[in-house]
């Protein structure tokens, strides 16, 4: 099964002392090995689920079957709601339609901090079939991890944005306060930035002084990114940072969202 993207990292890592870190999405699967530290990688895969099915992904992937110190998986679907936690009565199931989740899907909830909830669709046969294949595993939505990390940082305003194709993701956040969390289509990239405009605009964010962290599918002598640096005057590529005795095949920021979801037990996340 040929993986879209593929690092093999040259460290040794004992399975019962590393992390096992999955996200997916629509159209797409991904996994990374690290250490419990998230500083040195094993293994990451990054697979287009169009033409495979997710069994075959979950079931032939064979560090999957090692015994790991933690396993976490991300769920990476746009149907989502955020409530303040004193309005969540339990059933959303008709908000999540709203949001374009489909009525046959498990619809989960947990919390950001003590003050949000956050709910969502995951499509029944993903559940069913990562249950199976990762028991133990810890589930919980993308963008609750980044929303945790985002907050973390108390001063000043903050938009992290994560790209995968046509899609993106965005988390805005103004000391220390969730402004915004979504998710949003696009076929051009002028889409994108008039997208993130209207968001600084509507939120009255400077983008003289609004921090613009990119990460995921992007290049850095991309269209988009020269589009957004040329409207942005704080903008960087959030580098994943794990150590590497190699040069990796890949650029470091694409995968970003794998070390977090990595080391996201090891941060206060509730």
């Amino acid at each position: 099964m040929q993986a879209r993207f593929e690092i093999n990292g040259t460290y040794f890592l004992d399975p019962e002392y590393s992390v096992l870190a999955v996200q997916t999405g629509p159209g797409y699967l991904a996994y990374a090995v690290c250490d419990a530290l998230g500083s040195k990688l094993g293994t990451l895969k990054w697979f287009s689920t169009e033409k495979s099915s997710l069994q075959e992904l979950l079931s032939e992937i064979p560090e999957i079957q090692n015994p790991f110190q933690k396993k976490i998986i991300a769920f990476d679907f746009p149907a989502y709601t955020l409530l303040p936690a004193a309005l969540n009565r339990g059933d959303n199931s008709a908000l999540l339609h709203l949001a374009g989740g489909d009525p046959q899907d498990h619809i989960l909830s947990e919390h950001v901090g003590n003050d949000i909830s956050l709910n969502y669709s995951v499509p029944f046969t993903l559940l069913n079939q990562c249950i199976h294949h990762i028991p133990g595993a810890s589930y919980w939505h993308l963008q609750k991890i980044r929303i945790a990390e985002a907050m973390q940082d108390g001063s000043g305003s903050v938009m992290d944005v994560n790209v995968i194709d046509h899609t993106f993701s965005v988390v805005v956040v103004s000391n220390g306060a969730l402004l915004l969390a979504q998710h949003y289509t696009y076929r051009a990239p002028e889409d994108l930035l008039f997208y993130l405009l209207k968001i600084a605009e509507m939120h009255q964010l400077s983008q003289t002084e609004v921090q613009l962290n990119i990460s995921g599918l992007v290049d850095a002598d991309s269209q988009l990114y020269k589009m957004l640096y040329a409207y942005f005057l704080n903008i960087r590529l959030m580098n994943a940072g794990w150590m590497a005795e190699t040069e990796q095949p890949c650029p470091p920021h694409y995968f970003t969202t794998l070390k977090q979801i990595a080391l996201c037990e090891l941060s206060p996340v509730h």
